[in-house]
């Protein structure tokens, strides 16, 4: 009669905690470290500078024309990148005016006075518009290609 012994699960070691954290590192510098991206903020900060919010999405159009490599790679880039530029906007002029600025507008939109809820809604909108305006752009370019 043979001996049903329960085999001992498979516990993962430091060194595949430390592989997995490295490729998760991996991938976060080839989504911000990448031409599109670049090009995304800079045109982005650039035209949102001189001109009004929505033209984030004609800068990631561009970049997702000029350097888009699929559609899901660009749309996670343009949102990457949209959304961080936004964070950091919004959070330089939270702290440049004591948020003052941010608590008034809190007060007006329906998230209940949060400053937190209004800055999160700001910069899932901004990157959502980036993402969808850079997987534009790479598909219109390839509307056209032969």
């Amino acid at each position: 009669m043979a001996l049903n012994i329960p085999q001992q699960p498979n516990i993962p070691s430091t060194a595949d905690a430390k592989a997995g954290f490295s490729s998760v590192l991996d991938k976060i510098k080839e989504l911000f470290a990448s031409p599109l991206t670049a090009t995304i903020v800079v045109l982005a900060f650039i035209l949102g500078y001189f001109f009004e919010w929505w033209t984030v999405a004609i800068a990631a159009f561009i970049g997702g024309a000029i350097f888009g490599t699929s559609s899901g790679e660009t749309f996670a880039k343009g949102t990457a990148a949209v959304t961080t530029l936004w964070l950091i906007m919004v959070w330089y002029h939270h702290f440049s005016t004591q948020g003052i600025l941010s608590n008034k507008i809190a007060q007006i939109l329906p998230v209940g006075g949060n400053v937190g809820v209004l800055i999160a809604a700001t910069v899932l909108i901004g990157g959502l518009v980036g993402g969808w305006g850079a997987m534009s752009g790479f598909l219109v370019r390839n509307l056209f290609r032969k």
